[in-house]
């Protein structure tokens, strides 16, 4: 199949990134604070200097034209999605969606060990055939539809009329976490079983009838959102003041991702142990030259702002699978308020991209809930 659209990247465009990598103005340099006050210029700049003078994007870019993409049109909304079938006869498919600041390409090796276990070392006859689509908005699906349009249906369309399934599971962390938890309390007679890395936090709530446990889980949460969460408060209140400077700056936009990726993985402060430069720059080259990191805001202003459904309570079976370095790791009681918990997985190791950090882990977990199902 034709790669996506989005990636027709001219010479003009690569040009027009060099100029402006060259031509940054860097901010004036602080006393040392290493990571304590954001991103740290010294690996800033070397990652810069990379992107410059060693990042070979042509490669990056074959390796990502060689994936199995798809196209189709969901009620006008084009929809770019990876497809990877299963070595042997597959019982139940799965989509797998990715959260922020992420794309479809990191789902690659998970999709591909549920597809083919047979080239990890796995046994063949627990293949299924894995859907991976790009969110709207995102790099390789630019189009975001009008507010009030759910991607959890878009989903399920593309699942059943678009790909003729009638039941399938669904797995998804980070924002991919909430739609696929909408998509299964939307649609439990198509959705066999969901996977989870992050849950919806109970939308009515006693405060006499917490656990200790939830209580703690709760005060963690506070204090996550008072370190780290000033990203979320710009970007579900005030993204278009953010956009322009992240869509016109590719330093300030690698700026914004790589810090995101430090503190959010399990690297213990060393980014480099868990993402290449390679990895780190094609990442920031898609957001880039899609221009999509403006659209990619719009999930959490659209939330914030009453757009996107509500999880209210999610009936199909669902596993959650909770990696030590991720954003929260919230109690099995917390998690039963809303969902039909039916494993629960405490992993050693691993953070907040899991399908990148923990790829093997993340696929075991994953064949062992389905074979229950």
């Amino acid at each position: 199949m034709p790669p996506p659209s989005s990636l027709n990247v001219s010479d003009q465009d690569i040009d027009d990134l060099y100029h402006r990598l060259r031509g940054t103005r860097w901010a004036e340099r602080w006393p040392s604070t290493s990571w304590e006050a954001g991103t740290d210029d010294g690996e800033l700049r070397r990652l810069v200097a990379y992107w410059l003078d060693d990042f070979n994007w042509d490669a990056q870019q074959r390796r990502i034209e060689a994936q199995p993409w798809r196209t189709a049109d969901i009620d006008g909304t084009a929809i770019t999605y990876l497809r990877f079938d299963a070595e042997t006869q597959g019982d139940l498919p799965i989509i797998l969606t990715n959260g922020w600041p992420s794309t479809a390409l990191e789902l690659v090796e998970l999709a591909q060990r549920l597809a083919t276990p047979s080239r990890f070392g796995g046994d063949p006859s627990s293949s299924i055939t894995v859907i991976v689509p790009a969110l709207p908005g995102l790099p390789f699906s630019p189009q975001r539809p009008t507010f009030g349009e759910q991607t959890h249906e878009l989903w399920h369309q593309l699942m059943t009329d678009h790909l003729g399934f009638t039941r399938y599971a669904a797995h998804g962390g980070d924002l991919g976490a909430g739609i696929t938890s909408r998509l299964a309390q939307a649609h439990p007679e198509a959705v066999a079983g969901i996977h989870l890395l992050a849950v919806a936090a109970p939308r009515h709530l006693e405060a006499t009838t917490l656990t200790a446990q939830e209580r703690e889980h709760l005060i963690r949460v506070d204090a996550w959102l008072a370190t780290e969460g000033a990203y979320q408060h710009q970007q579900q209140t005030r993204p278009l003041t953010l956009a322009p400077a992240l869509s016109d700056s590719p330093v300030g936009l690698l700026s914004w991702i790589l810090e995101k990726h430090r503190a959010w993985s399990d690297c213990a402060g060393d980014v480099s142990t868990r993402f290449s430069d390679d990895y780190l720059i094609t990442l920031a080259s898609v957001y880039w030259f899609t221009n999509s990191i403006g659209t990619s805001l719009r999930p959490y202003y659209e939330y914030a702002a009453g757009f996107t459904t509500r999880v209210d309570r999610v009936i199909v079976p669902t596993a959650l699978a909770l990696f030590p370095h991720d954003l929260a790791n919230p109690p099995r009681s917390w998690a039963e308020r809303t969902y039909n918990v039916k494993q629960y997985t405490l992993m050693p190791r691993g953070g907040h991209f899991a399908p990148h950090e923990e790829p093997a882990l993340l696929a075991a977990d994953i064949i062992a809930f389905l074979q229950t199902l």
